[in-house]
C-alpha cells in the first residue's frame, strides 16, 4: 500500500475513533443549532412584517381600518359643534338662561325726630388756594389737634359735601338723575358754639337739625371706629337711602350708583379741607352696622358708606403716611 493512501486510512480511522468517544461520554450525539432571531410580535418563526411596534399583532388592513375610524369621527365632532354654534348665533336668547336675581326691597327711611334747628353761617364761594392747588395738595389726613372746629369751617365743609349751589336744587356733588341718595348725620365732639351731639344736615335752608344724642361722640367709639373718628373734632357720617336711587332707576341695582355717589361726596370733602388747611380722611374700615344701630339709623334702609373725620391737622408720627 502506497504511504499516503495509508496516511488518509489512519486519518480516517482516527476521526471515526474520537466520534465514538464523544457518543460514549454523552451517550447523546450533538445537535448544532441555528439561532433564530427573536420576534417582537409573532409566534411565527419568520417574520411575518405586518405587526406594530410594541408587541401587538395587527395587519396592515387592520391598521388602515382603525386611522379611517378616527378621522370619521373627529370629522363628524366637528359638524356636530359647527352646527351647535350655528344654532347659537341664529337664537341668541338659548346661549344663556337669565339669571334669577332677587330683588332687596327698600322703603324710605323713617323721619327723624328734630329737637332744635341750628343755623349754620352762608358758605363762601372763593377761597385762598386754586383748584388746581387744592388737588396737587389733597392728602389723606388721620391726625388732628386739639382746636375747635369753626361753625364757619363746618358749614363750608357741609355744604361742599351736599348743600344747594343753585335754586334748582342742584347739589355740589353730582348725583345720577339727581336722586341725592344720601343724608349727612353729624357727630359733633369739638366745635366753637355746638353742643356736643349727633345732627342732621339739611341741604335745602342749610341747616343742623339736632337729634337729641348728647353721647353721639362716645356711642361711636363703643360701636368700634378707627382711631381718627375717636379724636376728630367732627365725624360726617355718609348715610343712603337706596330707595331714593331704586326711584330713579326701578328695574337696576341702586348701590352701583350709591357707591359712586359716596365717591363724589368723599372727594369734595377732601378737596375743601384742602382748601381751608385742615384735614380729612373718607374711612370705610368698621362695622357699619354697629354705627348705624348706636346712631338710631334705620338699620333695614338706610346704609353707611363712609365716615369722614374732619379737623385742624395735628402733628402726626413719622409711620403716619398721608395718602
Amino acid at each position: 500500500m502506497p504511504n499516503s493512501q495509508f496516511s488518509q486510512n489512519k486519518l480516517v480511522n482516527n476521526i471515526e475513533m474520537k466520534d465514538n468517544m464523544s457518543e460514549n461520554v454523552s451517550g447523546v450525539k450533538p445537535v448544532v443549532t441555528t439561532p433564530v432571531a427573536k420576534k417582537d410580535c409573532c409566534d411565527k418563526p419568520e417574520g411575518c412584517g405586518n405587526c406594530m411596534k410594541g408587541g401587538m399583532p395587527l395587519r396592515k388592513e387592520s391598521l388602515s381600518f382603525i386611522t379611517l375610524f378616527m378621522v370619521g369621527l373627529t370629522t363628524l365632532l366637528a359638524v356636530l359643534l359647527i352646527n351647535e354654534k350655528r344654532s347659537q348665533v341664529n337664537n341668541p336668547t338659548a346661549m344663556t338662561q337669565p339669571e334669577t336675581v332677587v330683588a332687596m326691597e327698600y322703603k324710605m327711611p323713617a323721619s327723624k325726630v328734630i329737637t332744635t334747628v341750628v343755623e349754620l353761617p352762608e358758605p363762601k364761594i372763593d377761597g385762598n388756594l386754586s383748584l388746581e392747588e387744592t388737588i396737587q395738595n389733597r392728602r389723606s389726613r388721620r391726625v388732628y389737634s386739639d382746636e375747635p372746629v369753626t361753625m364757619a369751617e363746618l358749614s363750608q365743609i357741609l355744604w361742599s359735601a351736599q348743600g344747594e349751589t343753585d335754586e334748582a336744587g342742584h347739589r355740589a356733588a353730582p348725583s345720577a338723575k339727581g336722586a341725592y341718595p344720601f343724608s349727612l348725620y353729624v357727630v359733633v365732639r369739638n366745635v366753637d358754639g355746638l353742643d356736643n351731639g349727633l345732627y342732621l344736615y339739611n341741604p335745602t335752608n342749610h341747616t343742623l337739625g339736632n337729634l337729641g344724642m348728647a353721647n353721639a361722640p362716645e356711642r361711636i367709639v363703643e360701636a368700634g371706629v378707627q382711631d381718627n373718628s375717636v379724636t376728630a373734632p367732627v365725624v360726617i357720617t355718609l348715610a343712603a337711602s337706596p330707595a331714593k336711587m331704586l326711584e330713579k332707576f326701578p328695574d337696576a341695582d341702586p348701590m352701583p350708583n350709591v357707591y359712586m355717589e359716596g365717591g363724589h361726596i368723599g372727594q369734595n370733602i377732601y378737596l375743601q379741607a384742602e382748601s381751608l388747611e385742615m384735614g380729612t380722611v373718607v374711612t370705610g374700615g368698621f362695622d357699619k352696622m354697629a354705627v348705624a344701630k348706636v346712631l338710631g339709623l334705620d338699620v333695614e334702609n338706610e346704609m353707611i358708606v363712609y365716615l369722614v373725620p374732619f379737623g385742624h391737622i395735628g402733628e402726626a408720627p413719622e409711620a403716619e403716611a398721608a395718602h
